[in-house]
């Protein structure tokens, strides 16, 4: 007889309860201290402001009072005047004080007649003619342009030569003082009514000459003008192969007419100023031998007299001009 055992008895294995948690014991003081520091803290606002880029922002405090600054002024910096530079860089110079020379002609290669357009005025141009020549800039300018017209007086090719090779030394200060006497030209002819043909003889004959009708003629308050003289070519200022018919008499009113002789006066300045230029040449030349165009020229513009004595004359014709524009 098989005996059955008896089923064995699984005994289940009793898991142990977790610990109740003890009770936090009370704050220390110490603590207590610790945690109030930590809320304060929190509610600090931040010293900096984080930006786009991560990169904190720290506001800008002002380092005496220790406070944020509310603005930041920029500094004024004194403007520096510009020194004009010594007389040994001359060629250096007459390239900048030439530098809005384009406003008395064309480009380089362009003619040099003060009859083509000079363009729009430049700041020179507008200046009162006293305040602009009292300028070494502008006394150095019209010294180049007396050299060149003493060169042009020893050699009648001078000018064509320097338009062909584009010359930056004598160009430039040649077109600044055509392009000024021009501007004060048209300034002048606004007051004026010119007939084409005593425009057209006042533009070809060097010379004018002006003759008042005495008291009790029949013309009494009007004044004669005669353009006389030999006629010149304007751009190289030689004189013309051609015969010209001579001009006529022009009558015009004796209150105008010291605005046609002013206008004049502008127009043929450079021819001029050339015949005083060759006379000092020929007087040069007379006076001794065997000396070449460079010594000459030397010798003319190391006549300081002579030279100030033209810029003077210079000086005056242009003030002429303004304080003619200006009148009513």
């Amino acid at each position: 007889m098989t005996s059955e055992k008896p089923p064995e008895q699984t005994t289940d294995t009793a898991v142990p309860e977790p610990p109740a948690p003890a009770k936090p014991s009370p704050p220390r003081p110490v603590e207590k201290e610790k945690e109030k520091e930590r809320a304060t803290r929190a509610e600090r606002p931040l010293r900096g402001e984080r930006g786009m880029g991560g990169r904190q922002i720290r506001p800008d405090r002002n380092l005496t009072t220790g406070q944020p600054a509310t603005s930041r002024l920029p500094k004024s910096r004194p403007t520096k005047v510009k020194a004009e530079p010594p007389p040994k860089k001359r060629k250096k110079w007459l390239k900048e004080a030439a530098g809005n020379a384009s406003a008395g002609g064309g480009p380089p290669g362009s003619s040099s007649d003060s009859e083509s357009s000079p363009g729009a005025p430049s700041e020179d141009e507008r200046a009162v003619p006293g305040r602009l020549l009292k300028t070494r800039a502008m006394r150095e300018m019209y010294r180049s342009y007396v050299e060149m017209l003493v060169s042009t007086a020893l050699d009648p090719d001078m000018i064509q030569a320097l338009e062909d090779t584009h010359d930056e030394l004598y160009l430039p200060p040649m077109r600044k003082i055509d392009g000024l006497l021009n501007e004060h030209k048209k300034k002048v002819l606004k007051r004026l009514s010119l007939s084409p043909a005593l425009q057209d003889a006042l533009h070809t004959f060097p010379q004018l000459q002006v003759e008042q009708s005495g008291e009790g003629s029949p013309e009494e308050g009007a004044v004669r003008l005669r353009p006389a003289g030999e006629p010149y070519n304007r751009k190289t200022l030689s004189k013309l192969k051609r015969s010209v018919v001579r001009a006529q008499e022009f009558k015009v009113e004796l209150d105008k007419s010291g605005y046609y002789t002013l206008y004049h006066s502008l127009h043929h300045y450079k021819y001029h100023t050339f015949l005083r230029c060759r006379d000092q040449t020929l007087a040069i030349e007379g006076g001794a031998e065997d000396l070449g165009q460079e010594e000459v020229v030397q010798q003319c513009m190391r006549n300081q007299p002579w030279l100030e004595q033209l810029f003077d004359s210079f000086s005056d014709l242009l003030a002429q001009a303004q304080a003619h524009s200006r009148c009513g």
